[in-house]
């Protein structure tokens, strides 16, 4: 089994979407940029479902992320990473796939999109927009180092608590991905073993980490 990383940010195209009613309205990036950093300094871990637009295909699940670390909760499929090994596990296969993680070759982690964006990521424009009757903040970002594929990234959060849950990232082909967060609850109680993968009794596990 070849593991997915479902919120791998490739170069694949996306169904075009609308994201805002009305008209943004400009404000002041590095405003911005500092509010939402200081809600990162006070955040220690994420979770929320998440729905991930891959041209014509969806995945749904449930994302929970601390630092570089994460789990992702998939139908038929869990994929878990303590920022040093992942694994890879589906029901189907009844088979769990263990590797080394690294960062992927666009040069930042999943856990940074949404807990330290600014350590990769810098701040270009920002402009408020209203989604499904919210106000968001809305803002535009690029990468901080030459080399990787993405072209440049926007991060939604709510004006009100400074939560995010939309990040649209466009690589350097014009194409983008897209991906929704809902019910975000920050600094949830977790389990010791979140980042950690067990595999069930009975399972092949496959270990390919050097």
């Amino acid at each position: 089994m070849k593991p997915m990383l479902p919120l791998r940010f490739a170069a694949v195209a996306v169904a075009a979407l609308v994201l805002f009613a009305g008209r943004p309205q400009a404000q002041d990036a590095a405003a911005v940029a500092q509010r939402l950093q200081e809600r990162y300094r006070a955040l220690d871990a994420l979770q929320a479902e998440f729905t991930q637009t891959l041209g014509t295909s969806t995945l749904r699940g449930t994302l929970t992320v601390r630092g570089d670390a994460f789990r992702i909760e998939l139908p038929g499929q869990t994929l878990v990473s303590d920022g040093t090994t992942l694994w890879s596990y589906s029901a189907d296969d009844n088979q769990v796939v263990v590797q080394d993680y690294t960062e992927d070759d666009l040069g930042f982690s999943i856990g940074q999109v949404f807990t330290d964006y600014l350590a990769v990521f810098r701040p270009t424009g920002a402009t408020q927009a209203t989604i499904n009757g919210v106000r968001h903040d809305v803002l535009a970002l690029v990468p901080r180092h030459s080399g990787t594929s993405v072209r440049d990234a926007t991060l939604y959060v709510r004006s009100s608590d400074a939560v995010p849950t939309r990040v649209r990232v466009h690589d350097v082909n014009g194409q983008t991905l897209a991906f929704d967060l809902a019910d975000v609850r920050l600094n949830p109680s977790l389990a010791a073993g979140t980042f950690t993968f067990q595999p069930p009794r009975g399972v092949e596990v496959i270990d390919l980490r050097s």
